[in-house]
């Protein structure tokens, strides 16, 4: 854990279907406050990927609270996949913004398919928000995709469960000349066994179907947008962030020799380019 961790208050949050677990972080004293923002993770994540980052942003003067989706690591969820489609994704985004912010619009960012759920709670209720990053998450998970099929990564998590998952996942994000942290593998296995089954196959169920087809509906949404991404083994190639961000009619943020966590890899940068986005002048 890093070494802001003192910095994080957990804390639970009034999901749709129980608590999900949370961390806050707010400005320490004597920086003005200029904002909350709501950090929503993706497949297989946790808020404890936004933990580099989220102190960062206290110290630049923003509430920042980061949470388990439901059945992710700490957070309750249902044992049935039917409890895990969009909607109850979104729902549970919603009900937070509301706890978090009151009647106040809040900057969101969704990694990867925590943006998934932010395009649908965005165009759902544009009021709730401020801005809306989406960090390393393209278009879609069916086309220019360096992913499996979901349906077909579905049915070997049916067979083989999470310990499939973490096999083939594991595999890929550490490199064979790669010395991984053993306290972070010990982690990064523990959540993924933690995580329920059932949100696994449910975000993938979600996952064949792309969210918002049409890049018309967010931006007509009115809610100002950036796209921010690495450039390097993200799961989605360049090309495709920049044309997504030009549908969209975004701002684009792009981190040379990074990959698909730029949270965790150079939170300073990302910070920074937040705090520019939500500061700049609305178009």
């Amino acid at each position: 854990m890093s070494e802001h961790s003192t910095d994080i208050v957990p804390s639970g949050l009034d999901g749709g279907y129980g608590t999900l677990a949370a961390w806050e972080v707010v400005p320490p004293p004597g920086v003005p406050p200029r904002g909350t923002a709501v950090l929503v993770p993706g497949f297989t994540g946790s808020k404890e990927d936004f933990e580099a980052l989220l102190p960062l942003l206290a110290a630049s003067g923003y509430r920042a609270v980061a949470y388990d989706q439901r059945g992710q690591w700490q957070s309750e969820g249902p044992d049935e996949i039917v409890g895990y489609g969009m909607d109850d994704f979104t729902g549970d985004l919603l009900k937070v913004v509301d706890q978090v912010a009151g009647d106040e619009p809040v900057h969101l960012v969704g990694h990867s398919f925590g943006g998934y759920v932010g395009r649908v709670a965005v165009v759902a209720r544009p009021e709730r928000f401020r801005s809306f990053t989406l960090l390393a998450s393209g278009p879609s998970s069916l086309e220019d995709i360096n992913f499996p099929p979901p349906g077909l990564l579905a049915q070997a998590v049916e067979a083989g469960g999470q310990e499939f998952l973490w096999q083939q996942m594991s595999t890929a994000m550490f490199a064979a000349d790669t010395v991984p942290d053993p306290e972070r593998l010990k982690f990064l296995h523990d959540r993924i066994l933690a995580t329920e089954k059932a949100n696994i196959l449910g975000i993938l169920r979600t996952m064949e179907t792309p969210p918002l087809a049409d890049p018309a509906q967010l931006r007509a949404a009115g809610v100002p947008l950036l796209v921010a991404y690495g450039d390097t083994n993200d799961l989605w190639p360049p090309r495709v962030h920049e044309r997504f961000a030009e549908q969209l009619g975004a701002r684009r943020v792009v981190y040379p020799g990074v990959g698909h966590l730029p949270n965790e890899d150079v939170p300073q940068q990302v910070c920074d380019d937040l705090v520019a986005f939500w500061s700049a002048p609305v178009a």
